[in-house]
């Protein structure tokens, strides 16, 4: 097992490491022959100020960490009963020094943490002033992290029967009990995913199962509508919670993923698939309109699909089969490009497949309205893109390095400056899904009452 033990310096008797490493203002009591102790500490790294002066830690041969964290063993002394500083301790004793696993320090405090669980033997080993050895073991138990892992049914997993007569099983596989631990687990269940974890349905052994019996199909939804279950399926969220507790009290916790489940429908066999789909960045819902179609592994069309939004719900009824291909595309903003997807749907059942994102991959573009205009007039360039949309707060336009007004209006930025003779203009601009127009300039020239623009050329110091 690896571990670390960085160099920590003694405490020795002397003013300035006083403040450093002290151990108690306690007076050491007069006497001919003072009796001298010593006790084993462990508090984390970050701990400032004499563990025996708080009332959460405690002298003691047993210490439970965790995998890397970052701890100090303090080895702490007494006199006659009444713990000392280090500094005050030094007259008392000639030597000490730590054994971890074989490995050696001379220190009062050893700073470490171990990076693989199990137990780890400790011993502090002091040689007093009539040459005696004090000797104090600990052992040191390591957590494993634990963990659960959900088994069955599957997550998303369609096809249970809502009438439920025979149970179902919840399977899961849990890791990371150490031999000195022990452990009960939570079984949390619920119709609505944002209330699972106050739903608990029991305590049981953790390297069980649960038989979930009785009719699993809810009478209404979340909102208490009934539900017709031709048409709808009940979905059932789960999760395990395991608490973990070893010989000093100490608890701890850990808890599963979420999965769920469904029941089948009640109909002649049908299948219905329930197709979520988000056009991202998507600011403009009315000028936008999906459409696509379900296609059979034959190539065959199913069913189409025309919705006049940006962001649907699509569902459709079909025959059970496999191989099903859905394709949908944004056909008016049409740098959202299309999305596809295979599915297989089972009889009696609803799927509601993984959400189809629409994504706009396309940079703005931009062009002068004119190239040749009068002086007297605005320089105008119309920004192009037909996706997301130009985000206005995003145009920054700058000539010969300085940054000039610029208005944005109906696709048009309107720059008011008069050029005085030969200049360079850049506009940065990007639409709401951050694709950034080209990164181009363009010369302005001004002969008189005549303005030319000429370009675009390409920036050669950062042309990204």
């Amino acid at each position: 097992m690896n571990y670390k033990i960085p160099p920590l310096s003694i405490a020795f008797a002397s003013a300035v490491l006083t403040s450093l490493i002290s151990c108690s203002d306690s007076e050491i009591q007069s006497s001919d022959i003072p009796e001298l102790t010593q006790s084993i500490f462990v508090v984390p790294e970050s701990y400032y100020g004499e563990p025996y002066n708080s009332n959460r830690y405690k002298a003691s041969d047993k210490f439970y960490v965790n995998v890397n964290e970052k701890i100090r063993i303090c080895g702490v002394y007494a006199i006659n009963g009444e713990y000392i500083s280090t500094d005050k301790a030094v007259p008392y004793y000639i030597s000490h020094k730590w054994k971890i696993n074989n490995n050696e320090a001379s220190a009062t405090s050893v700073y470490s943490s171990f990076d693989k669980a199990g137990v780890y033997n400790i011993t502090f080993e002091t040689v007093d002033l009539l040459g005696d050895t004090l000797q104090t073991n600990a052992i040191i138990y390591v957590n494993t992290p634990t963990t659960i892992a959900l088994q069955s049914p599957a997550n998303n997993y369609n096809q249970v029967d809502g009438d439920n007569e025979n149970g179902l099983e919840l399977t899961w596989s849990i890791s990371g009990i150490d031999p000195w631990e022990t452990s009960y687990c939570t079984l949390f269940a619920s119709y609505k995913k944002s209330d699972i974890w106050n739903s608990s349905l029991g305590n049981m052994d953790c390297m069980g199962s649960v038989n979930l019996l009785g009719v699993l199909n809810a009478d209404a939804n979340e909102k208490g509508d009934f539900i017709n279950h031709s048409e709808e399926t009940s979905t059932i969220y789960w999760g395990v919670r395991a608490i973990t507790k070893n010989e000093s009290g100490q608890h701890d916790q850990a808890y599963s993923e979420v999965f769920s489940f469904s029941t089948k429908l009640k109909n002649d066999g049908a299948a219905i698939v329930e197709i979520p789909v988000v056009s991202l960045y998507n600011i403009f819902p009315e000028r936008s309109k999906l459409t696509g179609a379900i296609l059979s592994a034959a190539g065959d069309t199913l069913s189409k699909i025309s919705e006049n939004k940006a962001t649907a719900n699509i569902q459709k009824t079909l025959n059970p089969q496999s191989n099903i291909k859905i394709v949908i595309c944004n056909e008016i903003r049409t740098e959202y490009g299309c999305d596809s997807m295979t599915i297989n749907l089972a009889p009696n059942t609803k799927t509601t497949t993984d959400t189809l994102f629409l994504r706009d991959n396309v940079k703005p573009n931009m062009t002068p309205v004119n190239t040749n205009f009068p002086t007297s007039e605005p320089i105008k360039f119309m920004l192009l893109d037909n996706g997301s949309g130009i985000n206005a707060s995003k145009i920054l336009a700058t000539i010969n390095a300085d940054t000039v007004l610029a208005k944005y209006e109906n696709n048009i930025v309107s720059i008011d400056y008069k050029c005085p003779n030969e200049c360079t203009l850049v506009i940065n601009a990007e639409d709401y899904a951050r694709n950034k127009a080209p990164n181009v300039f363009w010369r302005i020239k001004v002969n008189g009452s005549e303005t030319r623009i000429s370009g675009p050329f390409v920036n050669q110091e950062d042309n990204k």
